[in-house]
């Protein structure tokens, strides 16, 4: 082995040290000095990418990962990587073709299942979501956040009593896990058991009295029982937090049909 490829390994081996350290500019400042001896090097490439993303540098990143897909095109980490910005970019066509990229290479490279699995969700391609949660855990079967996005694609599907198991088993590993009792309470009021949704809504807003979410649902499952002036009381609320969308969710929910020709209603949307 040649000196210089010993000296750029040192650095690399050094910056990788830092890194672990989370003292990621000077990780950097290591990988940089072994890029100039070799401007090609993907492992200097990489781990200064992955440095630059803990920095949120996340532009100055990407611009390593595009160098290492030039040298080597089958990278998979760089085009998980990739597509991870485009995801975090709300691109999300184009993170999938990065996710598609890193599984032609590596069919079973979790992480990219995982992220597709994500992405198709927020493009309401749930079958395609599905596929890639189901492969998840069929090699990871406790991974929690592929159960909890399992769950959310359930409901999505209309599957109510499917999308509550999912959230019951993220609820067993995370007693303490409030998206996922948030969401079971949804399927259950879906299921048209607003009595009981409105207990786990009330059980989360003792934690989080202002979260405009819940207090929203909340309302939701109040106009479906019939108890109207409640319902507008903590429809006003949840507008009072997050003002804009709930609003235009209320306008469109047939939750509160039959409150629309409330002149109270009118009041509180416009």
């Amino acid at each position: 082995m040649s000196s210089d490829k010993t000296q750029t390994e040192k650095m690399i081996l050094e910056g990788i040290s830092y890194a672990k350290l989370e003292k990621h500019k000077d990780a950097i400042s290591f990988f940089d000095k072994a890029l100039k001896q070799d401007p090609s090097n993907i492992d200097a490439l990489y781990n200064k990418g992955i440095s630059l993303l803990k920095l949120k540098k996340n532009k100055d990143a990407v611009s390593c990962f595009e160098k290492i897909i030039e040298y080597k095109q089958d990278h998979v980490d760089a085009l998980n990587n990739l597509g991870n910005y485009y995801a975090e970019s709300q691109q999300f066509e184009k993170a999938v073709t990065y996710y598609d990229r890193a599984l032609s290479n590596n069919p079973n490279y979790l992480p990219s299942l995982y992220n597709k699995g994500i992405a198709t969700i927020r493009l309401e391609r749930y079958d395609d979501a599905l596929d890639c949660l189901n492969k998840v855990l069929d090699k990871e079967p406790d991974n929690i956040q592929a159960i909890y996005h399992k769950g959310l694609v359930m409901g999505k599907q209309k599957k109510h009593g499917e999308a509550i198991s999912f959230f019951d088993k993220v609820l067993e590993k995370e007693p303490d896990n409030n998206e996922a009792l948030f969401y079971k309470a949804t399927e259950i009021s879906e299921l048209g058991k607003h009595q009981d949704a409105i207990q786990i809504f009330d059980k989360i807003l003792k934690e989080f009295p202002k979260n405009g979410t819940v207090i929203y649902a909340k309302a939701r499952s109040k106009a479906q029982l019939g108890e109207d002036n409640d319902a507008l009381i903590l429809l006003a609320q949840a507008i009072s937090h997050y003002g804009k969308t709930i609003k235009n969710w209320a306008i469109k929910d047939s939750s509160f049909d039959k409150l629309k020709g409330d002149p109270k209603f009118k009041t509180i949307v416009k």
